[in-house]
């Protein structure tokens, strides 16, 4: 019998944790874990906005990638023993297969579909095409099966969330907008990060822009000096289950349900 706030997960895998960073701190969630957390919410097909409200863990996410900056933000993890999920572009491995390799090794990788299109403005097919020729890309480089998706501008649709739900696989959107991609300049982005920074909060950033680094160089030494851990969308699930009636009901009037 399963803990109540994990169930299992059928098929694939995701990366164990690392021997050193992370380890130092209390006890991370095992794989295993990890894996039923992320089934337990994806089985209602709904977007998640955000984990539950205890301990002061945190998750960085990263779109658009992988490109010019993500090994220098990977970099920048390590050397506080933080872990972040990469929600990539099918579009930019060719160019950056080795960096989605350390993506891999080193934190989630999440599908953000293969060319960053507007999925309700697709036809139906298109829109599961655009994430399965991505998601099967991604697993054949890193050698891990691809279990978290984000929509690109957060929109998704019924036939996206139905073909997710099929494949175990969990439609990720996020608490905290650095609002990065819309224009915001390094120091808004950085205010912005900070003052959504909570228990079980998901920040959306975009790991290719230099005022983002430049932010996410002060927001990382920020979060260890107020005590948080930022770890991976799956752990954070694992280690601050959100409620699934919240999950429903937020679901149910927000953005990315359509």
């Amino acid at each position: 019998m399963h803990r109540i706030v994990l169930t299992a997960i059928t098929a694939g895998t995701l990366l164990a944790l690392p021997a050193a960073g992370l380890a130092k701190g209390p006890a991370m969630p095992s794989e295993a874990e990890q894996q039923e957390a992320v089934s337990r919410v994806a089985a209602l097909g709904l977007p998640i906005y955000q984990a539950g409200g205890q301990g002061k863990y945190v998750a960085l996410t990263f779109d658009d990638g992988p490109g010019p900056y993500t090994a220098k933000v990977m970099n920048e993890l390590k050397k506080y023993g933080f872990r972040a999920t990469f929600f990539v572009n099918g579009k930019n491995f060719g160019r950056w297969r080795d960096t989605l390799r350390r993506e891999g090794r080193e934190a989630n990788v999440g599908d953000h579909t293969w060319s960053h299109h507007y999925l309700p403005k697709l036809p139906a097919t298109q829109q599961i095409s655009e994430i399965s020729r991505s998601v099967t890309a991604s697993s054949n480089i890193t050698g891990n099966r691809v279990q978290l998706f984000r929509p690109p501008y957060g929109s998704s649709t019924r036939s996206v969330n139905a073909w997710l739900k099929s494949r175990s696989m969990l439609n990720v959107l996020w608490s905290t907008d650095s609002r990065d991609s819309l224009g915001a300049n390094r120091n808004e982005i950085l205010r912005l990060s900070k003052a959504g920074t909570k228990p079980g909060a998901i920040i959306l950033l975009h790991e290719n822009r230099g005022q983002t680094y430049w932010a996410v160089n002060r927001l990382l030494p920020w979060l260890k000096k107020k005590g948080y851990t930022a770890v991976t969308v799956p752990e954070l699930l694992a280690l601050n289950p959100p409620d699934l009636a919240t999950v429903k009901k937020r679901a149910g009037v927000g953005v990315g349900f359509r």
